[in-house]
């Protein structure tokens, strides 16, 4: 049996692909990623009878079209805004109980309005009711 030469640049190779084996048998993915390749066709035809996954595509499809015509120009922008948003919209949920919300009546929604926080989030909305209206006018 003839005896095989690695360059150093081939086991250094071989090494990193031994790395990425385990890496991806301990997270897991390596198991998934072998029945995806056993069972390939069966998966396909699974997600294809699936109407859920079905209708889901077709959302994603709708929700996708307005990204593809957005100005490269503002892509930043929304990236930072959707960062800042989302990790407000988070600290408030995990400070806001639902099953612990007083009901409030228009008196009560009135003095909530002296309180710095109710305004700065009621302008916010204010702010995004304003833009939104005029996007929509803008078709």
């Amino acid at each position: 049996m003839s005896e095989l030469n690695f360059t150093p640049e081939e086991i250094s190779a071989v090494k990193e692909l031994v790395e990425v084996a385990v890496a991806l048998k301990k997270s897991g993915t390596l198991g998934i990623l072998k029945a995806m390749t056993e069972n390939g066709d069966k998966l396909l035809e699974t997600i294809a009878e699936e109407k859920a996954v079905l209708r889901l595509a077709a959302i994603g499809n709708a929700a996708l079209e307005p990204v593809r015509e957005i100005e490269a120009g503002k892509v930043n922008d929304i990236s930072m805004n959707v960062e800042e948003l989302v990790g407000a919209l988070l600290k408030a949920l995990a400070e806001t109980n639902p099953k612990e919300v007083p009901k409030v009546g228009m008196t009560g929604a009135i003095g909530y309005l002296r309180d710095e926080d109710v305004q700065k989030g009621l302008g916010f909305l204010l702010t995004l009711a304003k833009n939104l209206g005029a996007a929509l006018n803008e078709k």
